[in-house]
């Protein structure tokens, strides 16, 4: 249980920012709270200011090729929600490795960005996609926002770009269709485990499925911030598509690409394998077998 000594509960913006502003930078932001359990009770703040009863946080929205996801939102609904599984798919596979439904239902995605926990099993997925996360504080009375791409915003182990008085309002990700998808992850336990290496794969090929038109390639967990393999996707991209020629992308992973400080040759040795096994469940799901 989370014991603070004051718990508030807004529900409105306007309310949120009054709270922040009491507060005055002895708080912290609470919605599901899942991330909060691990800490040790010494190192919460005095306050907890629970951001869970803010519509406003919670829409979700089509706009121009963009989904807009509410901070709020549930990993849950990242496999219940019509149009989530149907715009961002790429997400539904890693929420169903994400825990278990219980702590699915109260996680959100907005408290998985800004935790910024390199094993943040939905981290490597906005990586992938190019996400961009919305920020939201209040200046002069007036609401001021930016958007900051994934890669920049997280900065290193639970640190993002994120202001005093600034919160995670809502994360942006591009529509993106006809990608075969995978992500994989393993860790110490076989269930509900923390990561020791995640990943995910979009994998988009030429009408004839036989050329790589488009691949992106995201870990999480092996260093302080998320990662692209660009060298691979690149060399990748225009090539035919062929286990050959994956054999010979893997030569193209960065020997430094692992800058974890802990269990550095295992994650050298899982890095490969899972970006081989990831682009072949990529291409599998486009009915591509090799």
């Amino acid at each position: 249980m989370l014991q603070y000594k004051e718990y508030l509960r807004p529900t409105t913006i306007e309310e949120l920012f009054s709270c922040i502003k009491a507060a005055d930078k002895a708080y912290d932001i609470v919605s599901g709270g899942t991330d909060l359990y691990a800490k040790e009770q010494e190192r919460l703040s005095p306050m907890a200011i629970d951001i869970s009863r803010i519509p406003a946080l919670s829409d979700i929205s089509l706009e121009d090729g963009w989904v807009k996801i509410g901070a709020n939102t549930p990993v849950q609904q990242f496999i219940e929600n019509a149009v989530l599984v149907d715009q961002v798919p790429l997400i539904r596979h890693a929420a169903i490795y994400f825990a278990d439904q219980q702590i699915r239902e109260a996680a959100t995605i907005g408290g998985n960005v800004a935790n910024s926990s390199p094993t943040g099993d939905i981290i490597p997925t906005l990586t992938a996609m190019d996400a961009v996360i919305q920020t939201l504080s209040m200046e002069d009375d007036q609401e001021v926002r930016r958007q900051i791409s994934i890669l920049e915003f997280i900065q290193g182990p639970g640190r993002n770009v994120l202001k005093d008085g600034e919160i995670v309002e809502a994360i942006l990700c591009p529509v993106l269709t006809g990608y075969g998808l995978a992500f994989k992850k393993v860790g110490q336990r076989r269930s509900l485990c923390i990561s020791t290496v995640n990943s995910a794969f979009m994998v988009k090929a030429d009408p004839a499925q036989k050329i790589f038109e488009d691949v992106r390639i995201a870990f999480g967990a092996i260093g302080p911030v998320p990662q692209r393999v660009s060298d691979v996707e690149k060399f990748l991209v225009g090539k035919e598509i062929s286990e050959e020629i994956i054999n010979e992308a893997l030569n193209l992973i960065p020997a430094d690409l692992v800058k974890s400080r802990s269990r550095i040759e295992y994650r050298r040795n899982v890095v490969p394998n899972f970006v081989k096994a990831g682009l072949m469940e990529a291409l599998a799901e486009l009915g591509i077998a090799l």
